[in-house]
């Protein structure tokens, strides 16, 4: 058993949250942390001599504060994007302290979004800010402050890594592969309601991370 901790950088294309900005901006400008980087933490269990399988998630985040609504409201915003992988992981050692390892992993991914509102404005906000994103209008009621967006997908990945141990327990792992994640804007849910999300392009991706791992044994 090992645990890992890290960060990964991958490249997205979140067309959703550049909407408005140059019109005085709903969301942040885009930059390395909101982008590309990742949080990355696993857990892996070795049920063979060269094998591995465990849960690892990378996870991108961001959040703005007092956003301007079409409706004059501000609202605080908070987005988070988490690719959580199941991999199956075969490795060999070529030194002594090197190992070599190929990783396949299927994907849950899932995305949140939280608006901070106010009663007794919050389904005229969340209103509001669904324009953002779509034409449509979407009649909500009954909204609480804990309500939520959320976005479920499935996908695919694979990584080539080299691992450098520090000691018997430590070591240092860099991968870089790709993964493949089947997004579609037009599937969030709101209160059970199916509305229309952010546009993001995140099929077909490079992906690094670089981890630190502690073994149990």
């Amino acid at each position: 058993m090992s645990f890992d901790l890290g960060l990964g950088i991958y490249q997205p294309t979140l067309t959703g949250f550049d909407t408005g900005f140059d019109e005085g901006g709903y969301f942040n400008k885009k930059n390395f942390l909101n982008r590309n980087f990742l949080y990355n933490w696993g857990v892996f269990y070795e049920f063979f001599y060269n094998a591995r399988i465990g849960i690892s998630t990378l996870t991108s985040i961001d959040s703005k504060k007092d956003i301007g609504l079409a409706n004059q409201s501000s609202v605080d915003f908070n987005r988070r994007i988490t690719y959580r992988f199941f991999p199956v992981e075969t490795f060999f050692r070529w030194r002594p302290r090197i190992e070599l390892n190929f990783t396949l992993m299927p994907i849950w991914g899932r995305s949140i979004i939280s608006l901070d509102t106010s009663p007794p404005k919050q389904s005229e906000d969340w209103s509001s800010f669904l324009t953002i994103f779509t034409d449509d209008d979407i009649g909500l009621n009954n909204m609480n402050a804990s309500d939520v967006m959320v976005s479920n997908w499935y996908g695919y990945g694979s990584m080539l890594g080299f691992r450098f141990y520090l000691s018997s327990r430590m070591a240092i792992d860099f991968k870089s592969g790709f993964m493949n994640n089947r997004y579609d804007e037009k599937k969030w849910e709101l209160r059970d309601q199916k509305v229309v999300g952010p546009k993001m392009k995140i099929d077909g991706l490079p992906i690094f991370s670089l981890k630190v791992i502690y073994g149990l044994r």
